[in-house]
């Protein structure tokens, strides 16, 4: 038995893992369910935006698009980058997953693999270019948005700030690949939430999905996602 979330891309499905409270024909409880987004294959329907600014300190070199994987990685991936003049510059992007069960709460795990040449132990204006660069996953009924609130570039959702997640988003890790410092070789990493993110949908049975980076570091910061699994738990699991 197999479920698909019509969210415009064929490699964004959901699949039954199991069946809650057992597997007889006709039970219509909530399932738990597996989202596998491949980044190679396309990045329709994906937006970005950029947030945590003034109009002043506006980030520069701002791009969101799919690229080329740089050797010795290959394949493509959802590049995510820009230069932060705010000492706090948050880049994202979000695509709506739909049909999932209506007014229905789930724990979220995710696993995202990137690709990465900063390396690790390094200084920086304002932080570590590695160690300060935080990668969020998060998800929320409500699509995130960038607004403006008393003249700053903020977050329509509490995603909390930099090393400090908030309710709808977490950190997961950071853009350091592990390379000593002083090297500019391009590697994968894969990073993981270490809490479920709970998400409840709504009455649609929609949910946006948000994965991003939050820099402390004070120039340019770019990643390249390669992928993102993501597991659904019904919270009554």
């Amino acid at each position: 038995m197999k479920t698909i979330l019509k969210t415009g891309l064929s490699v964004a499905m959901l699949s039954v893992l199991a069946a809650c409270g057992g597997s007889g024909d006709g039970d219509s409880r909530p399932k738990q369910l597996s989202m596998l987004v491949d980044f190679d294959k396309g990045v329709t329907g994906w937006t970005g935006g950029s947030a945590d600014y003034s109009p002043e300190t506006a980030p520069t070199n701002v791009v969101f698009e799919q690229r080329a994987l740089v050797s010795p990685l290959v394949g493509k991936g959802y590049f995510i980058g820009g230069t932060n003049r705010s000492d706090d510059l948050f880049l994202f992007v979000k695509k709506q997953v739909t049909g999932l069960e209506k007014n229905t709460t789930y724990n979220l795990n995710f696993s995202l693999k990137f690709a990465s040449n900063v390396p690790s132990g390094c200084m920086g204006v304002g932080g570590a270019p590695g160690e300060a660069v935080w990668v969020y996953a998060g998800a929320t009924a409500t699509e995130p948005k960038a607004v403006t609130v008393n003249g700053d570039i903020r977050m329509n959702i509490d995603k909390g700030n930099q090393a400090e997640g908030g309710k709808d988003a977490q950190v997961i890790g950071n853009i350091a690949n592990g390379l000593a410092c002083g090297s500019t070789a391009y590697t994968s990493k894969t990073v993981k939430n270490e809490k479920p993110q709970k998400v409840t949908t709504d009455a649609n049975g929609a949910a946006w999905i948000i994965l991003g980076i939050d820099s402390g570091f004070e120039a340019h910061s770019e990643v390249t996602l390669q992928s993102v699994q993501i597991d659904a738990t019904p919270a009554t699991l």
